[in-house]
């Protein structure tokens, strides 16, 4: 069995759900104490990250590490509400068209396609649910008493915890993946490990870091990033 696993943030999709999500909330007025919490502690890694004192690795990893505080106290409803109008409004009108025809011509093949991503599964459940996309590997969103409680519930799907996720994912299922003749795409370095899991690794818009991975390697690349993005 054929799978192709794609990232979402980059790689199918240009935009960045953090974001997203802060304006949303903002919009509506709503968990304002969380939003602006998460966005100056965050924030706050930047110099560091310019000087070369916190990696990128590590500085992405805590923007999704802490995005369940986006949306803690909300009700199962207005979650679901929140992400359906992410996907309606944010996600769908900015896909990569070039990658998501990629995709469908791997669903055209059988391949089992996954999207393998940082962002909360709850979210990636809405995308995948809209675009047809039978599978998403996400990072768990913990709900108690039917309200978010702005803790995860599970590990983050991030750099190595994609490639852990993948795996765990394949043995639950029973799906027996032949991996060699298998593709993945992503767009940073912290995708390298999914990426060295598939005998078929493609970077897709690659950052500097995953460029001069998939040179070295001599994988396939697809596209040029933006230098401001």
């Amino acid at each position: 069995m054929i799978g192709a696993f794609f990232d979402l943030v980059g790689t199918i999709y240009c935009g960045v759900p953090w974001r997203d999500i802060s304006d949303r909330q903002k919009e509506l007025k709503r968990n304002r104490f969380w939003v602006w919490a998460y966005l100056i502690w965050h924030m706050a890694g930047w110099p560091l990250n310019l000087a070369g004192l916190l990696s990128k690795r590590r500085w992405y990893y805590s923007w999704a590490r802490d995005m369940s505080w986006l949306v803690r106290g909300l009700t199962v409803e207005e979650g679901d509400e929140l992400f359906d109008w992410l996907v309606e409004e944010r996600i769908k009108p900015n896909l990569r068209t070039d990658i998501m025809e990629i995709l469908k011509d791997h669903q055209s093949q059988g391949h089992v396609v996954a999207l393998v991503s940082g962002s909360p599964q709850q979210l990636l459940d809405a995308i995948a649910s809209s675009l047809g996309i039978e599978h998403a590997l996400g990072t768990p969103l913990e709900i108690k008493q039917g309200r978010y409680t702005g803790k995860m519930a599970g590990p983050v799907t991030m750099n190595e915890g994609k490639a852990a996720a993948l795996r765990r994912w394949a043995e639950e299922s029973e799906l027996e993946i032949d991996w060699r003749n298998s593709f993945a795409y992503g767009d940073g370095h912290g995708d390298i490990d999914l990426l060295e899991m598939v005998g078929h690794p493609v970077a897709v818009y690659p950052d500097e870091g995953l460029r001069a991975a998939a040179e070295e390697r001599g994988w396939r690349a697809i596209g040029d990033r933006d230098p401001n993005s």
